[in-house]
């Protein structure tokens, strides 16, 4: 699924950017790899559309880290007070503040280095902080005022910039030390490691001042004085006569028509002040023969604007990023926000539900960045897993080389077509495909009805495809679990959406299940001393104790089946079907919104609980044939109970007998074996 692009999920308002990728591009070059992505934002209804936004964990630390922030802006602007003043500070109180807010500072800076991997945690975080920052030195003035009249009026102002000077010095002083002592450990060179988005905010004074501008420019009276050192109040008045005058000259001035056009392209006829908002006009209005520098602009004012209109827009791209942040609450198992910010990043509040000022709940697919842990993202998660393997693919493809390449082009495409199916079959029931394995793939879900079904409609798919032709028919395994992965992130440039490698106990829990991994290695190890020249027979008998499934009866009675599976007297799984983790039965069975209807049914000579299930997405029922093969142990995992699963349509109809459904499909299937000993 593709991304939206920047332009259609910025939030306004927008006063003098224009949220289109050319005005974003002028202002922040290749901004699609410069700037975050916003992520998707799920609701507890997962077949909502997803928000897009920012979703920032409000943990006890961050709170702390905020909380850390204004003591020590508020001592730093009581240190600056009583400079002015010529009077003594505490040092003590200020240096404490200091130290508290940079050990916070640093473990978040650390965390978002460490973890980023390309995916621009550390301009996520810095668009989440600078907010606090700039909400605390906004009202900086008002704290002067409160400390002391005199100095507010005189030097509130030009204090609130000092104070921000200071704090981008200490910022900047932290930040290189870090990345400077975090290079040696990652390898990297230190220029890599610097947050470049930090650089460029800072270089715009509006970004950590001012929480919000207006059209009127009211609130930059203190940028005015404190920073450009201009009075404030008269260059406002002079744009107000600038504005006047220009609406007169634009009826009867052809060149000012021709640059309306040429500018507005007839959008926004109605508005001709909105032309003083791109770059470089009111410097051509200046070079007009009718423009009067005594009552309007001069050119040092003219200068000043286009500087800061360019700064203005710079900050509505960085302002609007910052109101996607989305604060996550976390209160026991459910993930919160507010309704007031998700109606800002999208959400329909209004038939959403949670009360008019309740929080509104979050799935788990969303995943809230936690700055103040080591990984920031949790990378530890519970999935549902699939995955398919067709039984002998590297034989098949042996022989295929011998063929010809006719012969060869056509099997690889009868293998691309009977995979395109299985990608439409799993984007259909909400699947995700998480890597190919060659001759199969990995796939996982958060319902595992979904994937369960899949799973029997794969078997299918094979069969059609083996009926039109395809060359690889030695079998299909597929195994289904619920386990825990861990995902690791592929580094990305930014261009692309993020993407993770799925990694740990699940995947090789899934692998295992497939291949029937001990089997599977004995049988290797057998060719492999055959091919350096023992002979057959001896290595018949030396092998014969640990596998034996071709000489027993349960073998034979097993393998008669097109799609089978069994767990041999060595306890070693030999799966030619599909099987499923007890555990992953027991998810099943409490995700399921009804009780489904269960029979008795033979497939063989093996008896099946049969169980009808509601597919959701092609509207209809869906039957299964289930039965518990006992206790196998795979390599390197400790002893794992599995089903085995079958298509219920393959069951004979004539044999079904309803049964009554108990607490779990566990207890049934013990019942089923009690009441039929020798099935």
């Amino acid at each position: 699924m593709s991304n939206p692009s920047l332009s259609h999920l910025l939030v306004g308002p927008f006063h003098y950017l224009l949220p289109q990728p050319e005005d974003i591009g002028r202002v922040i070059p290749n901004a699609g790899s410069t700037l975050p992505h916003p992520h998707r934002i799920f609701l507890e209804d997962e077949s909502a559309t997803p928000l897009w936004g920012f979703p920032v964990l409000m943990s006890a630390d961050f709170q702390k880290l905020r909380a850390a922030l204004n003591r020590y802006l508020q001592q730093e602007e009581q240190s600056q007070v009583a400079q002015v003043k010529r009077e003594r500070s505490d040092p003590r109180a200020f240096d404490q503040a200091w130290e508290i807010y940079r050990q916070f500072l640093s473990r978040a800076l650390e965390n978002v280095t460490l973890s980023s991997y390309g995916r621009h945690y550390p301009g996520i975080f810095w668009l989440a902080h600078s907010l606090d920052v700039a909400r605390a030195l906004k009202e900086t003035p008002k704290r002067i005022l409160r400390l002391d009249t005199t100095v507010g009026r005189t030097h509130g102002d030009l204090i609130k910039y000092r104070v921000f000077d200071r704090y981008q010095d200490r910022l900047l002083s932290t930040t290189y030390d870090l990345v400077k002592r975090l290079s040696v450990d990652t390898e990297e060179m230190e220029e890599e490691l610097f947050p470049k988005l930090l650089r460029r905010m800072l270089d715009n004074v509006l970004v950590f001042t001012e929480d919000f501008v207006t059209e009127s420019l009211e609130e930059l009276n203190s940028y005015f004085h404190g920073t450009l050192r201009i009075d404030g109040r008269a260059f406002l008045r002079s744009r107000e006569q600038l504005l006047q005058w220009h609406r007169q000259q634009l009826p009867q001035d052809p060149v000012l028509q021709g640059a309306m056009q040429h500018l507005l392209g007839g959008k926004e006829a109605e508005d001709p002040d909105s032309l003083l908002r791109h770059p470089g006009y009111v410097s051509f209005l200046s070079t007009l023969q009718s423009y009067d520098r005594e009552n309007l602009w001069n050119d040092d004012q003219v200068r000043i604007w286009e500087s800061l209109l360019t700064s203005l827009k710079e900050f509505e791209v960085f302002h609007a990023l910052r109101r996607l942040v989305v604060p996550i609450e976390k209160r026991g198992e459910s993930l919160l926000c507010p309704q007031r910010v998700a109606g800002r990043v999208g959400a329909d509040t209004g038939t959403l539900g949670g009360g008019e000022r309740g929080p509104l709940k979050l799935s788990y697919a969303t995943r809230p960045l936690d700055f103040m842990e080591a990984w920031v993202v949790d990378p530890v998660v519970e999935r549902f897993g699939m995955i398919y393997d067709i039984t002998d693919f590297t034989s098949v493809i042996s022989v295929l080389r011998l063929s010809g390449a006719d012969a060869q082009d056509h099997s690889f495409r009868m293998m691309f077509r009977f995979q395109r199916r299985i990608n439409r079959l799993a984007s259909s029931h909400r699947m995700k495909l998480e890597k190919y394995l060659g001759d199969g793939a990995f796939y996982s879900s958060r319902h595992p009805l979904e994937l369960l079904i899949c799973a029997v409609r794969l078997q299918r798919y094979y069969l059609q495809a083996l009926e039109e032709g395809l060359p690889f028919d030695r079998g299909l395994r597929i195994a289904l679990n619920y386990g825990t992965y861990r995902l690791v992130p592929l580094r990305s440039d930014g261009s692309e959406a993020e993407r993770y490698e799925f990694f740990g106990h699940g995947l090789v829990e899934l692998s295992r299940l497939t291949t029937g991994k001990v089997t599977r290695e004995i049988d290797d190890t057998m060719n492999m001393l055959v091919a350096q020249g023992y002979p057959e027979a001896t290595v018949q008998r030396f092998f014969a104790p640990m596998l034996d499934r071709r000489r027993t009866r349960q073998a034979q009675a097993e393998e008669g089946r097109r799609f089978y599976a069994y767990v041999n007297s060595n306890r070693h799984l030999v799966n030619e079907g599909i099987v499923a983790t007890e555990v992953f039965i027991a998810r099943l069975e409490t995700s399921l919104q009804r009780e489904p209807r269960v029979s008795e049914g033979r497939f063989g000579q093996r008896w099946f609980l049969v169980v009808r299930l509601e597919d959701q997405v092609s509207g209809g029922s869906f039957q299964i044939g289930l039965r518990k093969l006992g206790v196998t142990q795979l390599k390197g995992l400790d002893a794992l109970s599995v089903y085995e699963i079958i298509d219920g349509e393959t069951v004979e109809q004539d044999s079904l007998q309803p049964i009554p459904f108990v607490d779990t499909l566990r207890r049934t299937l013990d019942g089923v074996r009690a009441r039929h000993p020798e099935r």
